[in-house]
């Protein structure tokens, strides 16, 4: 297994953990509860994997092994930072409003990993 293709699939692991993140917060806020320890324990893991991803990103850049479209780093740093600026925005907080934050930033994660996807060059799947 080649780094493009590490990179790939933790690309479309994220994409998938982003949509699940998604999902929960959309059910936090539809069942009026708060966020808990579980959420972000699932926030941390899905920011573990696009660390991941970054870092292995950076290598292929080292290798001169760039994506189609230069657009791709942009998307691919809006998603390593998008998740501990809305941490850092709410402030740890756990309150309904905080998880409709949440979901609507998971939505739109999701949404720019698959147009990182689909900028790199190779097929989604």
């Amino acid at each position: 297994m080649t780094f493009t293709d590490v990179h790939g699939l933790l690309g479309r692991s994220f994409l998938f953990f982003s949509a699940l993140i998604t999902l929960w917060a959309l059910l936090q806020t539809v069942r009026g509860r708060e966020i808990g320890g579980d959420f972000w324990g699932a926030v941390a893991i899905g920011e573990g994997l696009i660390v991941l991803q970054t870092i292995v990103g950076i290598i292929l850049v080292l290798q001169h092994r760039m994506p189609a479209r230069p657009i791709h780093f942009v998307y691919g740093g809006v998603a390593l930072l998008l998740w501990p600026a809305v941490f850092a925005f709410t402030r740890g907080d756990t309150s309904r409003r905080a998880g409709l934050w949440w979901l609507l930033a998971s939505a739109f994660l999701f949404g720019v990993s698959l147009r990182a996807i689909m900028t790199a060059g190779r097929g989604i799947f």
